[in-house]
């Protein structure tokens, strides 16, 4: 067998190493781990979804757990027409408000008029970033569930987006926006 350890990082067998058939794909370890992180987590997936000329990807929520007040959403928004838009609200099947924030913590204020999104822009709704809050949660929201919210646009007008709850839940408290 045959090792080509001239590059960094870890050995991978040769194309030509016809000893045994199943060496002839290099295949190393992390990218095993990371296949079963992204494919067998059980964790839910949720679908890009597209209101009007604008795609919402990938939109997630952390799991929580009973008791807690309020949980926050992320997801990104890519304006794929001609037109601004702005995202100025939505609401949440599981909670009884919906907001659109920026900062966090004790530091969180409204974002007052909505979310611009300029045609040809992608804005990242983030944990360091704008984020939708979700307040007056009603019971928990679990790991590998999805939740169903309506999103609302000054111009694209309104859309379902299901919601892949992730993670491991917070402790109770954490986010009392």
């Amino acid at each position: 067998m045959q090792t080509d350890a001239s590059r960094n990082g870890p050995a991978l067998i040769r194309a030509d190493d016809t000893e045994d058939p199943m060496r002839q794909t290099p295949i190393t370890l992390p990218a095993l781990a990371l296949a079963f992180a992204v494919l067998g987590s059980g964790a839910a997936m949720a679908a890009d979804t597209m209101i009007g000329s604008l795609k919402i990807s990938h939109p997630w929520a952390p799991a929580t757990p009973e008791g807690a007040k309020a949980a926050p959403g992320y997801f990104t928004i890519t304006n794929t027409g001609s037109a601004p838009d702005r995202l100025v609200g939505g609401s949440f099947a599981d909670a009884n408000e919906v907001e659109i924030v920026a900062g966090s913590g004790k530091a969180t204020k409204a974002i007052e008029g909505g979310l611009p999104i300029n045609p040809g822009e992608t804005v990242a709704l983030s944990p360091t970033g704008p984020h939708l809050m979700f307040t007056g949660l009603i019971g928990s929201l679990d790991r590998g569930e999805t939740a169903q919210s309506i999103l609302r646009f000054e111009n694209a007008g309104t859309g379902v987006v299901e919601f892949a709850i992730e993670g491991a839940a917070a402790k109770a408290g954490r986010h009392k926006h």
